[in-house]
């Protein structure tokens, strides 16, 4: 049975503005690049993830992602821009029976979330992976015959569990701990530690480069 992954990347240089706080434009593309290339690495490495598929929106190019079996599509291929929309593109041109549509900024990421978040799909069940607040929504799988529509966004998980009763839907949730902690916010980076070997390496080699315990103690300073 085939699964497919789908990454959706915002213009490089308007991702995870709520960073710009305590990092300045620089460093925070850095990272949202090293985040992506993490994701991206860990659904090529898995070996029930067929194709990963990317989209991209301006600032994003072929050279900056891990080698293996990648698609990259733009976000201007879509006929309106936005998340929702552009996952939905790649639903509507893939053959895949299944379909990960899954958040780019998931530096924790690993091969155990993915596995059990595909496990929970046997039985066409679709599955939701919350984020640590049960809020919002970090991963969702769908069969390609059910008609869950994506609900990312504000209070998306609760949205999405709505979404799945209003299309009597079978549908579970994975509390995965890879993929309910994301970076978005500033007090996000203080679970960031380059020693900690569930951090994904590029990551990792981003937070060793960019020394952000002092970025961050300035930050805190001048508050």
């Amino acid at each position: 049975m085939t699964i497919e992954a789908v990454v959706a990347l915002k213009t490089l240089s308007q991702s995870k503005r709520r960073l710009s706080a305590v990092l300045n434009d620089v460093q925070r593309s850095d990272l949202v690049e090293a985040m992506a290339q993490d994701v991206l690495s860990c659904l090529m490495r898995h070996s029930e993830i067929d194709i990963v598929h990317v989209v991209c929106g301006e600032g994003w190019t072929r050279d900056v992602f891990p080698k293996g079996p990648l698609v990259m599509w733009q976000e201007a291929e879509s006929q309106e821009r936005g998340l929702i929309a552009a996952y939905e593109m790649i639903a509507a041109r893939s053959a895949a029976e299944r379909l990960l549509f899954i958040h780019s900024d998931l530096p924790f990421l690993g091969q155990e979330d993915i596995s059990a978040v595909i496990a929970a799909s046997l039985d066409h069940h679709a599955v939701l992976s919350p984020d640590l607040t049960e809020t919002g929504t970090n991963a969702v799988l769908r069969w390609r015959h059910q008609s869950l529509p994506l609900c990312f966004g504000e209070n998306s998980f609760a949205r999405h569990q709505q979404a799945a009763k209003v299309a009597r839907t079978r549908w579970r949730v994975v509390r995965a701990r890879g993929v309910a902690r994301d970076v978005d916010e500033p007090e996000d980076l203080d679970r960031l530690d380059a020693n900690d070997p569930d951090l994904g390496e590029s990551t990792a080699r981003w937070l060793v480069a960019t020394d952000i315990n002092v970025s961050l103690g300035a930050t805190h300073r001048a508050c």
